[in-house]
């Protein structure tokens, strides 16, 4: 079996990034070498350049398309015919030999198609494809819209005929998908965590899943890294008094301001100075279209370009022209969430707290699916209130969308009514996500321990006035005590903190 290594560069972004003093590519170059001749190690990508001395096919886009004829083209070279190719990334420092090696004498034994590891982090392992399989990808990348390029873009292709392909799987002994790991050097926050990693090593020795894996599992204060989810309140005003939301028990429905948009500049700059990459959130507490200037607000966040927005909205009060000036700036960095909850006028009212905007809703919802298909979500929350309706809701919009999210009911430690159908929560405790990746920033820039600390019992201080890594380092300490197993404050009676949302 004559095997070939492509290194995808991607954008190129990350080359310039070093993980304990090596550049990172430097580490991939590593890896290749002990597995194949420097002849047979190529590199692919949209970057303007490779590697010098290697060859390098670049991508005329980013689409799946373009990535297996890219393959395609590097399974022969001169007189060599190659049979395999392993596939990674160029921004993975931690890649393992040794898993690979197992990997390649499976996917020879059972002459597989397809070969891929599961349970490891991201950036730990390869793909590996039979050169005979590229034809059948080919046959499945969509012309029209293209399939965008990522780190899932071939297994995304074999699933669509999953059936037609042998595939083999390299499980890790631990899995430890639950930490939604990614060792990789692509976003400042992932290379935080690399160079974290690569310093908790044992000196000397090559990168292996088992020693990573016990550094993740030893020192898990490293896993703070840098906030993914930056929620931000624009605006304190709603059209709705929602049986599920405690704003209107707050006084927040009496309210009117809005966060004036030379304070919210003001915090994309510092988000983007501290984080590189973020999404910014603009739906804490309050219906952001009634934001008087939300164009000016989403220039911003284009204006960075390592932010996306994401709007989550009532689909209230929305006018046609600020939608779509917004989507014209952002393009795919932005993304929509229409909470509905309801199947009919009738139960919208009882969720809504009597609320008689259920057709403009539907309509708005209809508007958003027709204009932007990839990037809008159609939302229910999952409550004892609707349970009974959910089922129809979900295959009524499945019809029109795949993409639907089902969220779990939140009774604010306590705050409300408890309200879920069924206890979601892992039967041992961690430390919080939102902890871990998340910053909430009030109207008036003060920053609260969470979205669910509803009275501010914790203040980390004002984005406003005070500078983005001092906020952000004050939640290190509660991180800590989470570790240490001791959950006081509000957190004791929290459902929330197995939640993911960047």
């Amino acid at each position: 079996m004559i095997n070939r290594v492509v290194i995808n560069l991607m954008d190129g972004g990350f080359l310039p990034r070093a993980i304990a003093g090596r550049p990172v590519v430097e580490w991939v170059l590593e890896y290749a070498r002990s597995l194949v001749p420097e002849k047979d190690i190529a590199f692919t990508g949209t970057a303007p350049g490779g590697i010098p001395g290697f060859p390098y096919t670049r991508l005329e886009s980013a689409s799946a398309a373009c990535l297996v004829d890219a393959l395609r083209e590097l399974s022969r070279a001169h007189d060599t015919v190659y049979d395999t190719i392993i596939y990674v990334f160029g921004d993975s420092p931690f890649l393992d030999a040794g898993a690979t090696r197992r990997m390649l004498e499976n996917h020879a034994r059972y002459y597989a198609h397809y070969t891929f590891a599961d349970g490891y982090p991201a950036g730990i392992t390869p793909e590996i494809i039979a050169v005979r399989t590229l034809p059948a990808l080919a046959g499945l990348c969509p012309a029209s819209p293209p399939l965008p390029l990522n780190r899932e873009t071939l297994f995304t292709l074999i699933q669509k005929d999953i059936n037609a392909f042998d595939i083999e799987t390299e499980l890790s002994p631990k899995d430890l998908r639950l930490l939604r790991a990614s060792l990789t050097a692509g976003t400042r926050r992932d290379h935080l965590l690399c160079e974290r990693v690569a310093a908790a090593l044992p000196a000397g020795e090559a990168p292996a899943g088992a020693a990573i894996t016990a550094v993740l599992e030893q020192k898990p204060e490293i896993m703070r890294t840098l906030p993914a989810y930056i929620g931000v309140q624009i605006t304190e005003e709603c059209p709705h008094t929602c049986v599920s939301c405690p704003y209107p028990l707050l006084g927040g429905i009496t309210k009117k301001g809005c966060m004036p948009a030379g304070d919210f500049e003001c915090v994309t700059r510092k988000a983007a100075a501290f984080c590189g990459e973020a999404v910014i959130g603009v739906s804490l507490w309050g219906e952001p279209s009634f934001h008087p200037d939300f164009t000016r607000l989403a220039r911003a966040v284009a204006d960075e370009p390592g932010l996306s927005l994401l709007v989550e909205t009532s689909g209230i009060g929305w006018k046609d022209e600020v939608i779509r000036e917004c989507a014209v700036m952002l393009g795919p960095r932005l993304s929509w969430i229409v909470s509905l909850d309801a199947t009919g006028p009738e139960q919208y009212a009882h969720l809504k707290g009597g609320s008689k905007h259920w057709d403009e809703a539907l309509s708005r919802t209809g508007m958003l699916l027709a204009e932007f298909p990839d990037t809008v979500y159609v939302q229910s929350l999952r409550m004892n209130d609707n349970e009974e309706t959910l089922e129809t809701f979900y295959k009524a919009w499945k019809e029109k969308t795949p993409h639907l999210i089902i969220q779990k009911y939140d009774w604010f430690c306590g705050f409300l009514p408890q309200r879920k159908v069924t206890d979601l929560s892992p039967l041992d405790r961690f430390p919080c996500r939102h902890l871990q990746r998340d910053l909430y920033v009030l109207g008036d820039g003060s920053v609260p321990l969470c979205r669910d600390d509803l009275r501010t019992t914790v203040l980390l201080g004002n984005l406003l006035r005070d500078d983005m890594d001092a906020i952000w380092e004050k939640g290190s300490g509660l991180y800590r005590e989470h570790l240490a197993g001791n959950y006081t404050s509000i957190c004791g009676n929290c459902d929330e903190y197995y939640t993911w949302n960047f």
